[in-house]
Order: structure tokens, then C-alpha cells, then sequence
């Protein structure tokens, strides 16, 4: 417990320089002296010396964990683009071997009623239909394994399921390198997602990482800022993951592309011996039953005394979230596909370009604009903003019908990040120290739901209607972003009807 207190960044939210207690002192002392630094708990200056080093070691360690997320999310991406173009590679040769599919615009504006463009939507819906398979395969398991890896976190620690999550990564990365370089049957591809989904996948690692904040920071603005900027990495991890996919492709193949992905894949593994344990009781053992750890998620969101006058914002927070997540995993499994067809017709490079921007552009622009808007502006207030750029460009996405329209709507959706952080400092905001993990975990189920089902949906409504309408699964994201907003307006009503309440008791 003292290890934990003497990281905290407490400090952060209030007006004081250094208000830290005598026996807080004196812990971070006890660190400090570690290194072979003897401070003094009386002296003044040797405990702004401390708190310093305390932060800075703090800082560190954020640092680490970004880096080890950065690591994970691009060899995430990386085998994703790699994956769904080699699918669409892999059903196009073996459908029709003897069929040339034009890759360049000028050639690709063919004749709708031509045998050509009619083998090419084959492929696309063939490869919708497969991805369907893929995210089935990760998703169900993932959602039972979150269930009770939460709660597990809360009692032994969190580095062991991080470990967990690397190593599923790590698994189907080495595999699906091989399946690529020996030309393996493409359905075996559906056991590799498989195994990453029994280990929790990227989602289950970001909430251990979202916990770890919650460890070590107060409830309050610095607790949402530092989730938001930890949710950094993974735009920097898709953006560096995009540019890089197309040219590994073009240049070298897809079996190199996913020789780097793997060695990517090893890096957090590698680093993970550095990341220190932040949760309160890790070696408190405790013989509770998969089930009843499950049971632990359901009673907590349900029926915890914990959540007592906070549970509709909690539902709507959570709602919230779910619409969300809902669209942007909704978009993952289908915007390479819209790439490659007519009108666009794109190469590996120009799909590993828009990926990048895509994903990339609106997680940086989001994160750096939300300290400047939090100190002007109501979360609540940000959140819809987020969600009604999110919806604008996904309204243009669905009716670009070239380049320039569809690389214009990252720059439309410029926000579309910002409600996550905001949904997640909210909820960690209403939860005990104790049950950070559980409540992630929530999160985290919440998202592998989404990743299942949006991702089945948005896939079938692509594969049912990409000869009639191609843009149409996109105008569904921008329904799901609308029903979003509206949870957003509810949000806002609610938490300033709290906010009133307190000043009321306050006098």
C-alpha cells in the first residue's frame, strides 16, 4: 500500500505545490533511500527533491506503458491490414484464377454490368463473409475470458493478465506469419484470431492499462486528462502501423509484413518485465471460481451498494460507450474492403495510407485538443462534440466516390476520439480503489461485445449491399454515433443535476 500511495499524482489536482502528510513523506523517503538517496522527512527541501523524483518516476513509468501499447496496437494493426488484404488476395486467386483485377483508378472505373465487375464483388462479399467468421472466432471467446480477467487483475496483480493478453497476440501473430509464407487454407486463420481471443486481445490490455492509471492517480480531471493521453498510443500505433503496412507490402510481400508484425508482437512481452505492480492486494490469494469472478463483473455494474445514486450515470455512461466502440469496430472490418473496390480501387500503400490517417489523425488531433478543451468546457460537452464529428464524417464516407472526398473524412471527424477518455474518467470516477479492474473489465467486455457484434453486423450489411448501395453500413455507424449524442445530452442534464446537489448539501 505505501508503494502504491508514493506514486499517486494526487498532488496534480490540488491548488498546493507539495501537500504531502508527514507519513506520506516518509514513504516516498523509504523509496527514495533505496537508490541510495538519505532524505530527511524534516526537511523541507529534501521532500520537494522526493516528490519530484516521485514524479518523475511516475512519469517514467506512464511513459513505459504508452510505449508497450504502442508496440501492441501496431503489430494489432499491422497484422489486421496485412490479413484482410491477403484474404482478398488469397479469394481472388482461388475463386478466379484466371481473372486479372485492375488495382489502378483509371483502369478500375469499369462497367458495372461487366463480368469483371461482377467477380469483383463476389471477392468483396466472399471477404465480408470470412471476416464475419474471423471476428466471431475472437469475440466470443474474448468475452467469456474478460469476464472473470478483471476481477483477476483486482486480486493477483495486473502484470499476470497483461502477460496473458502479449502472449494470445504474440501466438497469433507468429502463426498467422507462417500461414502466409507456407500458403495455408485462409479458414485456418479463423483458429489464430481464436487463440488471441482466449487471451483477451488488445481491448483486455488497454483496460489492465486503464486500471494501472486508476492505481495511481486521484479521481478527478488528472485521473481523465492522463487516460486520454494514454490513449495516445494507440493512435500512435495505428498511425505508424498504417503507412508502414503498405509499403512492407508492396515492397517485400505479406509474409515480411508479418515477420515484422511478430517481432513487434515480442516487444511488450520483452518490456513487461519492466512495468512495476500497482494493485492494491496483488499477492492477497482468494479461492473464488471462474464463475463467481464473472459474477463478481454482473454484481458490481448491478447491484454494488459502491454505485448507490451514481447508477444511471454509470447506464449511461456505459450506453454510451457501447454506440461508440459499436462504430468504430464497425468501420475496422470493412473500410480496407471499401478501398480496394470500385470506384477506388486502392494498392496496399494507398490502404495503408488512409488506415493511418483514418485511425491515426483523429486520436491525435482528439487527444491534443482535450486538455485545452477540458479547462473551458464540460466533459459531457466534449463528448458530444466527439460524437457529432464522428457521425459527420462517416455521413461522407458513406457517399465519397473519390480520393479526395474519402481522405477528407478523418479531417471531418477530428474529434471522434474524445468520448472514450471522457466516458472512461467518468466511470473510473464513481468507482472504489478497489474495483478499478472490475469496473474495466465492464468496459472491456463491453468493447469485445461490440468488436463481435458490430463487427458481424457491419460486415453482413457491407456483404448484402455493396452491389446496390456500397456506402450503406457506413449511414448504420452514423446511426449508432446519433443514438451516442443523445446519451451524451442525458450525461450532461445528469452530472449537472449531481453537481447542483452537492452545493445544495455543501451549504
Amino acid at each position: 500500500m505505501a508503494r502504491r500511495q508514493s506514486y499517486s499524482l494526487q498532488t496534480l489536482d490540488s491548488k498546493e505545490p507539495l501537500p504531502l502528510e508527514t507519513s506520506d513523506v516518509r514513504k516516498v523517503s523509504t523509496e527514495a533511500s533505496s537508490i541510495g538517496k538519505q532524505e530527511s522527512p524534516n526537511n523541507a527541501e529534501n521532500q520537494t527533491v522526493t516528490v519530484i523524483r516521485s514524479r518523475r518516476k511516475l512519469m517514467g513509468r506512464f511513459g513505459l506503458l504508452g510505449f508497450i501499447m504502442v508496440s501492441l496496437i501496431y503489430s494489432f494493426m499491422l497484422t489486421q491490414l496485412v490479413t484482410a488484404q491477403y484474404i482478398y488476395a488469397y479469394l481472388r486467386k482461388s475463386k478466379f484464377p484466371n481473372v486479372s483485377f485492375h488495382t489502378n483508378e483509371a483502369e478500375c472505373q469499369i462497367n458495372t454490368t461487366s463480368q469483371l465487375y461482377r467477380d469483383q464483388q463476389t471477392v468483396q462479399k466472399l471477404a465480408a463473409q470470412l471476416n464475419i467468421y474471423l471476428v466471431l472466432a475472437k469475440g466470443i471467446p474474448a468475452i467469456c475470458c474478460i469476464f472473470f480477467y478483471g476481477s483477476l487483475s483486482d486480486r493477483y496483480g495486473r502484470k499476470p493478465i497483461l502477460l496473458i493478453t502479449f502472449m494470445g497476440n504474440m501466438i497469433k501473430c507468429v502463426l498467422t506469419t507462417l500461414g502466409t509464407y507456407f500458403d495455408w487454407n485462409i479458414y485456418t486463420f479463423i483458429l489464430f484470431t481464436f487463440i488471441d481471443g482466449c487471451g483477451g486481445g488488445w481491448v483486455l490490455a488497454m483496460s489492465i492499462v486503464m486500471s494501472i492509471v486508476a492505481d495511481v492517480t486521484e479521481p478527478g480531471k488528472t485521473r481523465t486528462f492522463v487516460i486520454a493521453m494514454t490513449e495516445l498510443s494507440l493512435g500512435f500505433g495505428l498511425i505508424i502501423g498504417g503507412f508502414t503496412s503498405g509499403f512492407i507490402i508492396k515492397a517485400e510481400g505479406f509474409t515480411i509484413a508479418m515477420v515484422v508484425s511478430s517481432c513487434s508482437s515480442v516487444l511488450p512481452i520483452l518490456l513487461w518485465f519492466f512495468v512495476q505492480e500497482t494493485s492494491h492486494n496483488p499477492k492477497e490469494k482468494q479461492t473464488k471460481s471462474a464463475a463467481q469472478l464473472a459474477v463478481d463483473v454482473y454484481v458490481f455494474h448491478f447491484k454494488d451498494s459502491a454505485l448507490n445514486g451514481k447508477r444511471k450515470v454509470f447506464l449511461v455512461c456505459t450506453l454510451m460507450y457501447f454506440f461508440v466502440i459499436q462504430s468504430a469496430v464497425g468501420s475496422h472490418e470493412i473500410e480496407t474492403l471499401y478501398g480496394l473496390n470500385s470506384p477506388f480501387c486502392w494498392s496496399s500503400v494507398q490502404v495503408g495510407n488512409y488506415m493511418a490517417v483514418r485511425n491515426g489523425l483523429p486520436f491525435v488531433t482528439g487527444m491534443l485538443l482535450f486538455g485545452p478543451l477540458q479547462r473551458c468546457l464540460d466533459e459531457s460537452i466534449i463528448a458530444i462534440l466527439a460524437n457529432l464529428s464522428n457521425l459527420a464524417g462517416f455521413v461522407l464516407e458513406a457517399f465519397s466516390y473519390n480520393t479526395v472526398m474519402l481522405f477528407f473524412v478523418p479531417v471531418l471527424s477530428f474529434a471522434r476520439t474524445m468520448a472514450v477518455p471522457v466516458v472512461r474518467g467518468v466511470m473510473s470516477r464513481l468507482t472504489p480503489p478497489e474495483k478499478q479492474g472490475t469496473m474495466f473489465a465492464g468496459t472491456a467486455i463491453v468493447e469485445t461485445f461490440c468488436s463481435l457484434f458490430g463487427g458481424v453486423a457491419s460486415s453482413a450489411i457491407y456483404g448484402q449491399t455493396v452491389d446496390v448501395f456500397r456506402g450503406a453500413a457506413f449511414l448504420v455507424l452514423a446511426a449508432y454515433l446519433f443514438a451516442a449524442t443523445v446519451m451524451a445530452v442525458v450525461l450532461y442534464g445528469l452530472l449537472r443535476r449531481k453537481n447542483a446537489d452537492k452545493q445544495v448539501r455543501g451549504k
